[in-house]
């Protein structure tokens, strides 16, 4: 199978382009189809692609590439309103600006180069814990409880219950979505139930080239954080001290948005994506659970977990069924 490269891909035609993916069809699994073509323009990345259709799922065709990876940048330079976050944030911590910089590098992968293979990419997420059924789905007897509860959810103006690592209703419009937590031993039983041939899940290098593009900044966009974006937890962080607060806007998050190959991702600190090595070895992106936005240390190190090479330094600190609650998976073909 032809290996195209972001260069190679974009010198094609359209109809190139086009014919390609049709004849991709044909080497994919019995129920893949090809239902559009889209371009995508984001940070500076942009693609004209294939969005193929699997089982309620949307896949993008994502091309490879020899990238290099990781940050540590010495001489960072970041804009005064970062650099001013960044200042107070320090402050909570008791930390200076020189004794920061290696402390954020530290946290991030290694600066390596590497080579990408093509890819097939969901384009969004699913809970790696966390399964949705239908009503009718839940029995009776064994699931009497969770029925009662649903119940008396249902006549009340809460958006969510959640009972730890048990059951969660999320109120989407007029329906209720159930969820139900469903423990695995560890991440080689998780696969075993969850991914069949020739499904498989990111290595840390495939998600950090298809969340950044390769991008030698901290974050996808650069190295200072956008104070313009509509972001969870936060709201609309251009938005004046003396406006109402308004956190759960109706406007679309910014980081939630799809990105330069069309791929969305979780954008929330408190949300992880799993990706593991060769070796079996789950490396969390994304995410730090929270705590920095808990720790109040301000919106740049906050968010410094969505930072594309950042890597969650007390990741190993919890176990495999206790992290499974906020960690996301998508899943990919190697091409």
């Amino acid at each position: 199978m032809t290996q195209w490269t972001r260069y190679t891909w974009n010198k094609l035609s359209s109809e190139q382009r086009l014919q390609w993916l049709q004849e991709l069809v044909t080497r994919l699994p019995e129920g893949f189809t090809l239902k559009n073509m889209q371009s995508f323009n984001r940070y500076g990345q942009q693609i004209e692609t294939g969005i193929f259709s699997y089982q309620q799922s949307e896949f993008v065709f994502v091309p490879g590439d020899e990238v290099t990876l990781g940050w540590n940048d010495p001489h960072v330079s970041w804009d005064p309103s970062t650099l001013e976050d960044l200042e107070s944030g320090l402050e909570e911590i008791e930390l200076t600006i020189d004794e920061a910089i290696p402390m954020i590098a530290k946290q991030m992968s290694p600066v390596r180069t590497v080579h990408i293979p093509s890819l097939l990419v969901e384009r969004r997420t699913h809970s790696v814990g966390w399964q949705e059924y239908t009503l009718e789905e839940l029995d009776p007897i064994e699931n009497k409880e969770i029925i009662d509860a649903l119940a008396t959810f249902s006549l009340s103006n809460y958006s969510s219950h959640e009972i730890y690592q048990d059951y969660r209703f999320v109120r989407d419009g007029q329906q209720i979505r159930i969820y139900l937590f469903e423990e695995t031993e560890d991440v080689h039983e998780w696969q075993k139930l969850s991914l069949e041939h020739p499904f498989t899940i990111f290595t840390e290098d495939e998600w950090e080239y298809v969340y950044g593009g390769g991008a030698r900044t901290l974050f996808p966009w650069g190295d200072s954080f956008d104070y313009t974006m509509n972001v969870r937890h936060y709201g609309n962080l251009n938005q004046a001290e003396d406006e109402p607060s308004d956190t759960d806007s109706a406007l679309p998050y910014d980081l939630e948005q799809p990105n330069g190959f069309g791929i969305y991702f979780l954008g929330d600190p408190y949300e992880a994506e799993l990706t593991i090595t060769s070796d079996g070895q789950v490396i969390d992106k994304g995410s730090d659970g929270g705590s920095g936005i808990c720790g109040g240390v301000g919106i740049l190190l906050g968010y410094l977990p969505v930072a594309t090479y950042y890597r969650n330094p007390y990741q190993d600190q919890l176990e495999w069924n206790e992290r499974i609650s906020s960690m996301h998976y998508r899943r990919i073909i190697r091409l």
